[in-house]
């Protein structure tokens, strides 16, 4: 399999473990030893953006739990790969339209995870329609 498509599968585990509350291919799409979640999307009081840090580990912890809803993830879409290396990468995803993901990704132990993860509320991106991979 192609790195690319090894990414492309790295990406699948990350959102369908999300959307179906899967432990084990989050866990899978992560590297769980360093990864963290970097979200600017929260309004504070002044109805400004937060920028806030979590580890992936907690964050699975929610998203795997009763609580968290997951209706809204209707789709998931691949806007861009950038392989720059033999053991790193870098990805952009349409997460529902809601929400644009971006990943680090390693290769360790022959095996491409996700090394952090940065989204942020959607807003019109010029040029993402021309390059886009549906998951």
């Amino acid at each position: 399999m192609s790195d690319y498509d090894e990414i492309k599968e790295t990406i699948f585990h990350y959102f369908e473990g999300v959307k179906n509350k899967d432990r084990a291919r989050l866990e899978r799409a992560f590297a769980l030893d360093v990864a963290n979640i970097i979200g600017y999307d929260d309004r504070n009081a002044d109805g400004g953006r937060v920028l806030w840090c979590r580890p992936m580990r907690e964050t699975i912890d929610k998203w795997t739990s009763d609580e968290f809803e997951t209706a809204w993830l209707t789709y998931g879409k691949i806007l861009s790969v950038n392989i720059f290396s033999d053991v790193g990468a870098t990805a952009t995803f349409d997460c529902a339209g809601l929400y644009i993901d971006t990943y680090q990704l390693v290769k360790l132990d022959g095996e491409w995870r996700i090394a952090n993860k940065f989204f942020t509320e959607r807003q019109k991106i010029v040029g993402a329609e021309k390059s886009t991979a549906a998951i």
